[in-house]
């Protein structure tokens, strides 16, 4: 039941739309759909490519300084006095200090993989051709337009929601053309084929009422002793046997990992530019939406204490029927199987406008809309029925069977905006500069340490530089954060629930399977910085 926890940390990585594609965009703001950037237009406005000449090739390497963490706290006006069975004061992850997280990459064939540093480096290279005397030009190039992962240490607090997480859709083959109709404006178009991959590692726990009572019997039936070791203590065996393994409300139950991947997601971007005169030009961009059917496989690891508890509770007379009618874990130590997703990468549509004064001055102007609204569900479907599922059905029959997971997100879809400024120095200098105000399509109550990106805004500077007539050299430089702060419901607020989010601190009796900390104040803070560098000149 806790593979629920990876569906809103990939759809919500998917709000990095547009990043790290293209330096000129990026120290521009991404404000370029009527301001070519180069073999990159591929990606933002394919009619951009007109403007290159002859046979180009260009290549990029971006490197991204990356910081997050998320600290837990217990909420100000808390009392342990009116605390129910699952008391949030005796959760140890108030005692386990900060969440940070490094960067992880998923390399196909080899699997997740952390980086050790806290800097990634993010290549792409690109190709065009225009044929002389023709009206098209023909590019081709290999980029990422999603690449989003972490790792933390074994035994860092966020470890319940993915001790290592790598979401990436890298596009491959991207035939592309553009067609000079006039002189005053072309048209563009391309087909993207992408490799989509999903990876996840992370510890298990089931914070939750029910469990907390197991906890409680335990105690009071004296079936451990204070360092934790069985006393052999089981006073209703062998009508119930409750002591076989130690549980409770946060006891771990086991770690899970999974891998899923699509290696051919086709789709389709198209774009125009009309340029009326030197001081003003127009531009669309639509990127089509990217279908993924991933395959992948599972592999759950129980806890002994989780497994000896449910293999110890299934001997007894009571274990045995309530376990065969309600589909009780029998007490295995591993599980695997083969488990697939349909997931959409979605549409987006920008469009932009481009003025210059004074012949040095440029103001760029775009906006932007990505089709949000399609993540109202994630689905997984498993090739065998899974214990925990069968379990988990008895508290959310609505999103839950013993083969399939149905997750409800309700995200939106939003517009934002881009501005980029740029003054021509001289005849080989321009100065750029950009800022992108990034609206979060997540609502509050689906916010997670999957992805921990709220509003952010993006902040950028850069330059390009004429090498010569055939080469330009193009750096950027930017930063942006997201600071979120996640706090729990009031005490006995009942039913009703208007701070904490249903994918991470909700504490309700059917919110067992996406909360891992329920009742905790979370703050968390995410920090992008990079750097990069592209070259692209004739040969």
């Amino acid at each position: 039941m806790f593979l629920l926890l990876l569906l809103p940390g990939l759809a919500r990585a998917e709000l990095l739309q547009n990043l790290l594609i293209d330096n000129k965009a990026m120290s521009l703001g991404n404000a370029v759909t009527a301001d070519p950037t180069g073999i990159m237009d591929i990606h933002f406005n394919p009619a951009g490519l007109t403007k290159l000449d002859g046979r180009q090739y260009q290549v990029q390497l971006t490197g991204v300084l990356f910081r997050s963490r998320a600290k837990f706290s217990l909420p100000s006006d808390y009392d342990e006095d009116q605390s129910d069975l699952l008391n949030i004061a005796e959760d140890p992850i108030l005692n386990e200090g900060t969440s940070y997280s490094d960067a992880a990459i998923y390399v196909p064939g080899f699997g997740l993989t952390g980086v050790p540093l806290p800097i990634i480096a993010l290549p792409s290279a690109g190709i065009s051709v225009k044929p002389p005397g023709s009206k098209f030009t023909f590019a081709n190039a290999a980029y990422a337009t999603m690449f989003a992962g972490f790792s933390k240490e074994e035994d860092d607090p966020g470890r319940y929601q993915a001790r290592e997480l790598a979401l990436q859709r890298v596009n491959y083959f991207t035939p592309s053309f553009g067609y000079k109709v006039n002189d005053q404006f072309s048209v563009g178009a391309g087909l993207i084929f992408s490799h989509q991959s999903v990876a996840l590692e992370q510890d298990l726990r089931a914070p939750n009422v029910l469990v907390g009572v197991l906890g409680v019997l335990q105690s009071a039936f004296g079936c451990f002793d204070e360092n934790g070791d069985p006393t052999g203590n089981d006073p209703l065996a062998p009508l119930l046997t409750l002591c076989g393994g130690r549980v409770g409300a946060y006891e771990d139950v086991g770690t899970l990992a999974i891998e899923m991947t699509e290696s051919l997601s086709p789709s389709f971007n198209l774009g125009m530019l009309w340029e009326p005169n030197p001081y003003f030009s127009f531009g669309v961009g639509y990127q089509s939406e990217g279908k993924n059917r991933l395959d992948g496989s599972y592999e759950l690891t129980y806890t002994d204490d989780f497994a000896d508890f449910f293999r110890t509770f299934n001997s007894s007379v009571l274990g045995a029927i309530t376990g065969a009618i309600f589909s009780f874990p029998q007490g295995q130590t591993f599980e695997s199987g083969k488990v697939t997703s349909e997931i959409s990468y979605p549409q987006h549509f920008q469009v932009g406008m481009k003025f210059r004064y004074f012949d040095i001055f440029h103001l760029n102007l775009d906006a932007g809309w990505t089709d949000y609204d399609k993540f109202d569900q994630l689905s997984l479907q498993f090739d065998r029925q899974v214990s925990f599922l069968s379990t988990a059905q008895l508290l959310s029959p609505g999103i839950v069977t013993p083969t399939t997971l149905d997750m409800p997100l309700n995200f939106r879809s939003v517009w934002t905006y881009n501005v980029g400024m740029a003054m021509d120095l001289n005849s080989r200098i321009q100065l750029r500069a950009g800022f992108e105000p990034r609206k979060s399509s997540v609502p509050d109550d689906s916010r997670s340490l999957m992805a921990p990106i709220g509003f952010m805004r993006h902040y950028a500077v850069g330059l390009g530089y004429q090498w010569d007539l055939d080469t330009v050299i193009d750096l950027s430089l930017g930063f942006m954060k997201s600071v979120e702060h996640i706090n729990a419901d009031p005490q006995g607020s009942g039913d009703e629930y208007p701070d904490s989010s249903n994918s991470l601190n909700r504490n309700c009796l059917t919110c067992v399977v996406t909360n891992p900390y329920p009742g905790l104040d979370v703050n968390t803070y995410l920090a992008i910085g990079y750097a990069g560098f592209s070259f692209r000149t004739k040969f």
